[in-house]
């Protein structure tokens, strides 16, 4: 029996001996299904409802299920969206990727949850903001917390190492902005709309638009497309998932990429079976996947999201018990803008600061 053989029994019994009522916060790439098949395993045929927040993640627990040889057809599965047609009785609700139940999602499980006893929690990445507002809406708190760290440890994840990758906005290429056509390079009209946010934050004016006008300079920028190339064409050979915050970064890197809009949906299956050595997702791929080793991810676009951005990082950290030493490599593109480097340090909240380095655009990125 390995450690995390070990670590999943210990974690379903802290659930089953403590009210059966509460969340396992166990860091991705640990093994949340099976730490909850473990607790399955204990009921006598129960009827389950199982919600996750896409139908890629069903096939995960089917997956799981079949692998160990868990049989049940007393077995629902729903989506956080449909949860709503299922405020029924049940002898163990699973809610999967808790933390990213939507406010009126959560107030289904509110109904949901005064009508039954035993409630299981899975997440991987919670902040402790969301800890706190499932506590005070659900009255639902967390159990056990497996970390990062932790995992790291003991040898059940890789170790990682992030850089932070400052590219300054590019002042050459010209573009067209809003219906107006007006044409100015990104970084000039960057600095055009901080200068509007600015003034309007004096006139008690709403900024809302701007500020988002502003995200989308940062998501299409040109300067950060061009250093997601540079380390994919440096890294022909190397297992690369890059995550972009549209589809037209994407399509623009030159590689198979996977999107609402892509013609071969089967291309991320394959890349995630291990075929091919580079993939750009948009939207999708950050949860409920497990991919073949990963070498390196690089994230092109993120928010100040700590659970998003948590997700897509782990991506890559799986074990692989034939290179135990292997370190796990993401890169992070970011502006040199303090908005968004603003953003990064409140997202990487669950990592060790020691591990995350800041460099220039001059790094180059080949190791």
């Amino acid at each position: 029996m390995t450690i995390r053989d070990k670590r999943q029994e210990e974690f379903a019994n802290i659930w089953m001996d403590h009210g059966r009522f509460g969340i396992l916060n166990l860091c991705p790439r640990f093994g949340k299904i099976r730490t909850a098949i473990h607790i399955l395993n204990k009921f006598d045929n129960p009827h389950i409802l199982i919600a996750y927040p896409d139908n890629k993640i069903k096939q995960s627990w089917m997956d799981e299920f079949e692998l160990m040889g868990y049989k049940n057809e007393n077995v629902v599965y729903t989506t956080h969206r449909s949860l709503h047609k299922h405020v029924d009785t049940w002898d163990i609700i699973i809610i999967d990727e808790i933390h990213l139940l939507s406010q009126a999602q959560r107030d289904v499980c509110q109904e949901l949850f005064e009508k039954n006893l035993y409630v299981l929690g899975l997440t991987g990445t919670l902040s402790k903001w969301t800890k706190r507002d499932l506590r005070l809406e659900l009255g639902i708190e967390v159990m056990a917390e497996y970390t990062i760290q932790e995992a790291i440890k003991e040898g059940v994840i890789t170790d990682y190492e992030i850089t932070v990758i400052k590219v300054p906005l590019d002042n050459t290429v010209i573009n067209e902005y809003t219906k107006k056509k007006i044409k100015k390079t990104e970084l000039q009209q960057f600095n055009f709309l901080s200068s509007q946010i600015n003034r309007m934050m004096y006139t008690s004016a709403n900024t809302m638009f701007h500020r988002l006008a502003r995200m989308r300079i940062i998501q299409n920028s040109v300067a950060k497309l061009n250093k997601t190339k540079e380390i994919l064409n440096n890294n022909p050979d190397e297992r690369i998932l890059v995550f972009c915050g549209i589809t037209r970064i994407a399509d623009s890197l030159g590689i198979p990429s996977h999107h609402s809009k892509s013609k071969d949906k089967e291309a991320f299956n394959r890349f995630a079976e291990g075929e091919g050595n580079h993939m750009a997702v948009v939207k999708i791929g950050n949860t409920g996947v497990t991919y073949k080793p990963l070498n390196k991810v690089i994230i092109n676009y993120f928010d100040s999201n700590a659970e998003n951005l948590a997700q897509k990082i782990n991506r890559c950290m799986a074990m692989e018990y034939d290179t135990p030493d292997k370190k796990s490599h993401i890169y992070i593109i970011s502006s040199d803008k303090d908005v968004e480097l603003k953003w990064l340090q409140k997202a990487l909240e669950f990592f060790d600061k020691t591990k995350i380095k800041y460099v220039e655009n001059s790094y180059i990125c080949n190791n």
